[in-house]
């Protein structure tokens, strides 16, 4: 399992590293559904596509080539607190019934279960708190302070969606308050683990999205068997309330 974690850090190493020369957007009360607002991490770090009726979207990379999408993230400060929630709305749109999405193999399958390893999208946000003086976590080295990422981790299906053979049969909503027992961090800890960091992290938002994750991972990246079919993820609303 700690080899396992070690390779989701370096993911999020090489993927941090790409975010921070990012500048932010102009301060809003939301994050703006435009595409030029919203980054997708895959091979290439490209802006998503803005859909003329409203939300953003982005095609699912070829898994064989071999590419996966890992993150789809807007730049955007927030102080938060306990009682408030985050809410994604989005559809997946796959060309045929029988498109495949492929789960990076790197995260292998939870026990003897095959559920995840499709690939599952998950509420993420990372903050901004201190890196210097912090003692490394068991899963990540100096230069890393691991309450700095969070994902949702409620253990139903408010905090996560599995992806299946084809499309989103309807808009999929996540819903999930930002109680600290409903999320865990870089390490695979609860916010409950560590109460005080969780909810300095959630005061000091700097970027919110989703991720796209496989087996034991939330975000080694999700792609498509392109001799499958073609498929595209449509964000339709993401509202902090």
């Amino acid at each position: 399992m700690k080899r396992k974690i070690l390779l989701l850090v370096f993911t999020l190493a090489a993927l941090t590293l790409a975010i921070a020369p990012l500048s932010y957007a102009t301060p809003a009360t939301q994050p703006i559904l435009i595409g030029s607002h919203w980054t997708v991490y895959n091979n290439r770090h490209t802006k998503a596509n803005t859909i003329p009726s409203g939300g953003v979207e982005f095609s699912f990379p070829d898994a064989s080539t071999p590419d996966y999408t890992h993150y789809l993230l807007n730049n955007f400060k927030a102080e938060l607190t306990s009682s408030n929630t985050i809410t994604a709305e989005f559809k997946v749109v796959a060309s045929s019934s029988a498109t495949a999405f492929v789960g990076n193999p790197s995260g292998g399958c939870p026990g003897s279960s095959s559920s995840l390893c499709p690939g599952a999208v998950r509420l993420f946000f990372q903050s901004n708190l201190p890196v210097a003086g912090v003692e490394s976590g068991f899963c990540v080295g100096p230069g890393y302070n691991e309450d700095n990422y969070w994902w949702s981790n409620d253990g139903t299906t408010n905090s996560y969606y599995q992806l299946t053979t084809g499309s989103s049969p309807d808009t999929v909503t996540l819903s999930v308050s930002l109680e600290p027992a409903k999320w865990s961090n870089l390490c695979g800890s609860k916010g409950t683990d560590h109460p005080d960091a969780f909810n300095a992290a959630i005061a000091n938002i700097k970027i919110v999205g989703l991720s796209f994750g496989s087996g034991y991972f939330f975000a080694n990246g999700v792609g498509v068997n392109y001799t499958t079919g073609t498929a595209t993820f449509q964000l339709l609303r993401y509202e902090i309330s």
